[in-house]
């Protein structure tokens, strides 16, 4: 199961390298070298920086890991075109789970366990809650009965 949670938010930075190098420069370690002592004051002041502030990434670095992150959150996706997501909503788990079920494995996605699903739920912000003896999750329910099969067609 591809669920995108916050821990991974918070510790993925992902560094677009747009530019290509079409001719090496052949001196620029030598050149390199000799900046050394540069560098190391210039690294150590970046980690004074960062231990007072934390880390601060670009705009591009931001864009490039939201793009990044989104498209390999499938967990996310399902939600966004299965799932109607409001306040006072609340869905039945074994129809979410087996929506989520039908849709992952139509679009060749492993949908783990029952439990690595309710940890997505959780995770994505829909907690668990059971309603006259009924487990389901509160905030999030099916857009249709196309989504409640398991067939994602």
């Amino acid at each position: 199961m591809n669920a995108i949670d916050e821990a991974i938010r918070r510790r993925f930075h992902l560094v677009p390298f747009t530019v290509t190098i079409k001719e090496p420069d052949t001196e620029l370690p030598d050149m390199l070298r000799a900046e050394w002592p540069g560098i190391l004051a210039w690294t150590i002041e970046g980690c004074g920086s960062w231990l007072e502030e934390g880390l601060n990434p670009p705009a591009a670095v931001q864009a490039a890991t939201a793009a990044y992150l989104s498209d390999e959150d499938t967990f996310a996706q399902w939600v966004e075109e299965c799932c109607v997501t409001e306040k006072g909503r609340w869905g039945i788990g074994a129809r979410l789970w087996s929506s989520w079920k039908g849709w992952a494995e139509g679009n060749k996605e492993d949908p783990g366990s029952r439990k690595a699903f309710a940890e997505a739920m959780a995770a994505h912000g829909y907690p668990k809650e059971k309603r006259q003896g009924i487990r389901g999750y509160r905030g999030i329910g099916l857009k249709s009965d196309k989504c409640s099969r398991a067939d994602p067609d």
